[in-house]
């Protein structure tokens, strides 16, 4: 009796061969290549290009320049960082770029005019922009108002209580010099502000990619019901949200003061708002596209910077930066959308 005999005559049948995996054709691999790093390939091509152009050669590539470019974009980094937490679970904060504002001229304020420890100085401001978190979160989270609608309306209150604060004054006395040494100069050759930008990115990438916390983020922001229905508490996970975008904002209003040694009320807007949310939208097309990521994000920063000064040190007019810089969040967004749709396709 053979074995097929036997199995019938028991009235089993053969187990079914176990399924090849696809495989996935030249082309489409190299699909999936080009969409995760085009952005990274786009900056690349982007540096050479400054690094050659006959009016950006000489300057670009400077140690100077690139070190004036890194140290900048630190507080639009950790801005950045602050937006994607809650743009993981579905919701906006505009408010970040404004509460760095109030941030940056309360901790030189309470040191300057209460003559606060740096600490208390530096604890402070962070747990302002903790509270203002906090009170957006509850608005969005427990009442249910649009989140885009609450943070503008916020980051617009938080403009003029910066504006009566300073009475339009710029602040530079009576700031700890501790504080200052810790925001400027460079270590190693490296500015300062940047490795903090890096220590942040750092701890969100882990509490975003490797911790319950981040994947319970990541499927509220794809399927708010789905998640609730298998026992997320959704409230409570965006609300946390909101507190710790507000926290970093508050800590990148204190690197302000850092990195400038003054604190002014011209500092810390929507304008930062909107930068740190073109480049969040930007880093989702790459590395991870269709998910908001550090990684993608901090490729879209620094891409966003350089070519900015590239152009700025070409000659070009000031104001082509805004159209950049709003052409950039524009093209972000629609490429988001589109390989958001093509995946919900997909699945």
């Amino acid at each position: 009796m053979t074995v097929a005999d036997s199995q019938t005559a028991t009235g089993t049948e053969p187990a079914p061969a176990p399924e090849k995996p696809e495989r996935r054709s030249g082309r489409d691999l190299a699909m999936v290549v080009v969409e995760r790093y085009a952005l990274v390939i786009l900056f690349g091509i982007t540096l050479i290009f400054f690094s050659v152009w006959s009016k950006t050669a000489s300057t670009f590539t400077t140690k100077a320049n690139i070190q004036n470019v890194l140290g900048n974009q630190a507080v639009i980094g950790i801005l950045a960082m602050a937006i994607i937490i809650p743009l993981a679970c579905g919701e906006f904060d505009f408010s970040v770029g404004s509460v760095a504002g109030l941030s940056q001229v309360l901790c030189a304020g309470f040191m300057a005019r209460l003559g606060a420890p740096l600490p208390v100085a530096v604890l402070a401001a962070i747990a302002i922009g903790a509270l203002i978190g906090l009170s957006n979160g509850n608005t969005v989270a427990r009442i249910g108002v649009n989140s885009l609608i609450v943070t503008l309306g916020v980051s617009t209150v938080l403009g003029g209580v910066v504006l009566w604060y300073t009475k339009g004054l710029t602040q530079s006395n009576g700031i700890s010099q501790t504080l200052i040494n810790a925001g400027s100069g460079n270590w190693l050759g490296i500015p300062r502000t940047l490795y903090y930008l890096l220590v942040v990115a750092a701890v969100i990438y882990y509490v975003l990619e490797q911790t319950p916390f981040g994947r319970y983020l990541y499927s509220i922001g794809s399927n708010r019901e789905a998640a609730r229905l298998v026992g997320l508490r959704v409230e409570r996970l965006v609300l946390i949200a909101f507190v710790l975008s507000g926290s970093l904002a508050g800590l990148a209003g204190v690197l302000l003061v850092a990195r400038n040694g003054t604190s002014s009320p011209q500092l810390g807007t929507i304008s930062d708002s909107l930068q740190a949310l073109s480049a969040a939208y930007l880093g989702a097309t790459a590395i991870k596209p269709g998910r908001f990521n550090v990684i993608g994000t901090l490729v879209a920063i620094f891409f966003l910077a350089f070519t900015v000064t590239g152009l700025s040190l070409a000659g070009v007019a000031s104001w082509i930066n805004d159209v950049f810089n709003g052409a950039a969040l524009f093209v972000a967004v629609l490429i988001s959308t589109i390989i958001g749709r093509k995946r919900a396709g997909v699945a």
